[in-house]
């Protein structure tokens, strides 16, 4: 796989997000082996990731989401498992 093919299918365009629906999202995550303290981490890196204007694309939460993989903090089905959930939300409320 060439790097970079997979980040590139996700949109580069920001949507809002607010603070209570990045908890709304990972707490009711279909990727049960996250941890409470994983999903607050996931949490405050997502946040932290968003532009003043509370602004995100699937793409900046791809990159947050895989820095927490390469660190060893979520597993690779982790990840997989919130941009799911962040590439359904997008679509459908976006």
């Amino acid at each position: 796989m060439v790097f970079g093919s997979t980040s590139s299918k996700y949109s580069k365009t920001e949507h809002a997000l607010s603070a209570q629906q990045i908890k709304i999202l990972v707490s009711q995550v279909k990727v049960k082996s996250l941890t409470d303290g994983e999903e607050d981490l996931v949490e405050s890196t997502i946040m932290q990731r968003r532009h003043g204007d509370g602004k995100i694309s699937l793409f900046q939460i791809y990159e947050a989401l895989t820095k927490l993989k390469n660190k060893y903090k979520i597993s690779v089905a982790d990840r997989n498992g919130l941009m799911k959930v962040f590439q359904d939300y997008f679509q459908k409320y976006n």
